[in-house]
């Protein structure tokens, strides 16, 4: 497989009625790769798909797919599909419908046809619902099938997994994760939802305020975050004595959901902080050692973009 990146953005701004949307976006994208341009709600993830798309000017920086600029994307020769939030569906039609008149407009022939994508998304059921008859999440998985006609190298996926159920997210992951690893085909996905997508996409890039707060292989990027410590307790304000106390602990703890979240490192003694943490009358009612997840990835490098402000 060449390791020509598939996809290229460096330092991408964009500003939309004058006002900077995108500040700094770096990505690159290998092909094969699931790569998942990861970010809260309203960071940019859209906006710089959209230029990737060549849907909108960009002024400053560059980006191409397939080493042709985003501004001449009809130079492309290399097939690729895009599903993007809106969906974009007619309701005029039917899901059947819709994804036959996209095979001929695009001038589809071979690879996969209206019968497989709506298999492979699980809608066979909701093929003679007219778009407006299908569900938020419906019409997300109904973008995906239309982005998978034919034989895309490449599919670029905003907010696939929004408004999908449990089973929905699990059913498209991996049908993403078979599309990178058994067919070569590089997905470029984008979403604020970092736990689900932690487990699929081998390399991330996170965005916060147009900004590329990192990037790089996902293993990586959780061995390098450190372990972590979960811990419920009756009294948070003791456990905090405690471990402000003790050596191995990165930073303050955070208070999520009713627990303490705190960042470990290896010279962290687990057993030892228990035993203080219990003579100290702290009330421990959960207590474990964790591996790091994107989420704690994503606020660290939050935390180490207002250090430097």
């Amino acid at each position: 497989m060449s390791e020509t990146p598939a996809v290229v953005v460096s330092g991408l701004k964009v500003q939309l009625g004058g006002k900077p949307i995108l500040k700094g976006v770096h990505m690159e994208v290998l092909p094969g790769d699931l790569f998942g341009l990861l970010g809260r709600n309203g960071a940019g993830k859209t906006t710089a798909m959209r230029s990737l798309l060549g849907y909108l000017p960009y002024q400053g920086g560059t980006c191409s797919m397939f080493g042709v600029s985003s501004k001449e994307v009809h130079k492309i020769k290399q097939p690729y599909g895009v599903a993007l939030d809106p969906p974009g569906m007619d309701d005029t039609l039917t899901l059947r419908q819709n994804l036959e008149v996209a095979m001929i407009r695009g001038g589809i022939q071979g690879g996969r046809g209206v019968e497989d994508v709506l298999d492979l998304v699980g809608l066979k059921h909701r093929q003679h619902n007219r778009g407006d008859r299908l569900s938020h999440g419906q019409g997300r998985r109904a973008a995906v099938a239309r982005a998978l006609l034919g034989n895309p190298q490449l599919l670029v996926l905003d907010e696939p997994l929004s408004g999908l159920d449990p089973e929905g997210v699990e059913r498209m992951l991996q049908l993403f994760r078979e599309l990178s690893q058994e067919q070569g085909v590089t997905v470029v996905l984008s979403s604020h939802h970092l736990r689900e997508v932690e487990h699929v996409c081998n390399r991330v890039g996170m965005i916060e305020d147009g900004i590329t707060l990192l990037e790089g292989e996902t293993d990586a990027l959780l061995t390098a975050a450190g372990d972590g410590l979960l811990i419920r307790a009756k009294h948070e304000d003791r456990v905090r004595e405690v471990l402000a106390s003790l050596e191995g602990v990165d930073g303050a703890p955070r208070s999520v959901d009713g627990q303490l979240q705190v960042r470990i490192d290896a010279s962290f003694d687990t057993a030892a902080a228990l035993v203080q943490l219990v003579e100290h009358g702290a009330g421990v009612e959960e207590y474990a050692r964790q591996r790091a997840g994107l989420v704690d990835v994503f606020h660290q490098a939050l935390e180490g973009m207002e250090a430097v402000q």
